[in-house]
């Protein structure tokens, strides 16, 4: 009986300890090394500064299988950075970059993501910056295909990882997105 206890302890010293490590592996602000596109509606944006980040935040689907990261350089809510249809954005220079995470039909989890790996597929991830461009705004679809994105750690109220992004070699509208997050999340209604 002794030994059952024993290694119960250890199973859950063991657990507690790889918790721990990825939770010391987590960015402690949330930055933006890289944001760059040769899209015209993104250059017509400039400039963008990326070096003044007020929010970030995260967006988790009612069923758990679409995450939105977001990091803006003004102060928004979850629900407006990750807004696809609505972009509060009200001020030239304004950008909401966003990170989404998908798996496929699984829940979105800790791992590693791949921009290669495909829409609808498991562990893929796909980037956009929103900016002010006319009267409301656009879309950057940055058409990555390379790269990786990482979520270290997932909790009910918060999310953390990393980001390098960037478009195939070659690709005529280059872009490219790199960064870390440690933001609060959130789940949608939806």
């Amino acid at each position: 009986m002794m030994r059952h206890y024993s290694a119960i302890a250890w199973l859950a010293f063991g657990l507690l300890a790889a918790l721990s490590v990825a939770a010391a592996d987590c960015p402690k602000i949330n930055v933006v090394t890289k944001m760059a596109s040769a899209m015209k509606v993104y250059l017509e944006a400039q400039p963008l500064d990326r070096s003044s980040l007020k929010k970030g935040g995260a967006l988790l689907s009612k069923d758990g299988k679409n995450l939105s990261v977001c990091l803006a350089n003004a102060d928004f809510g979850n629900e407006e950075m990750a807004n696809s249809f609505v972009l509060p954005l009200k001020n030239k220079g304004e950008f909401i970059l966003q990170v989404n995470f998908s798996n496929g039909s699984g829940p979105v989890t800790v791992g590693k993501y791949n921009p290669a790996a495909g829409y609808g597929k498991p562990f893929w991830v796909s980037a956009e910056i929103k900016v002010l461009v006319g009267e409301k705004g656009t879309i950057v679809m940055l058409g990555v295909g390379e790269g990786t994105a990482e979520i270290i750690t997932m909790s009910v109220n918060n999310v953390c990882g990393r980001f390098h992004l960037q478009t195939k070699a070659g690709s005529p509208f280059s872009s490219e997105v790199a960064g870390e997050f440690n933001v609060k999340l959130e789940r949608s209604r939806w």
